[in-house]
């Protein structure tokens, strides 16, 4: 069972398009990259300036990722 299926189905839809997001965490931290795998409960981000991380759903605001602009 999938506890946190809005934030799962947000973070598969951005990974399926490949699109670079802002994912802001509880602790408001905002994180910027792409999403380069979805688990029940956690994401792997390749993350701008930490490199690949694993974010867990249970960290992430809710409504807490959002499809990043491009830089200009």
């Amino acid at each position: 069972m999938i506890r946190n299926k809005t934030l799962y189905e947000t973070a598969k839809f951005y990974f399926d398009k490949q699109i670079s997001v802002h994912i802001c965490l509880e602790s408001n931290t905002w994180l910027n990259g792409i999403i380069s795998e979805v688990k029940e409960d956690r994401l792997i981000l390749m993350e701008e300036r930490f490199n690949e991380m694993i974010i867990l759903f249970d960290r992430i605001k809710d409504d807490g990722i959002e499809p990043r602009e491009a830089k200009r």
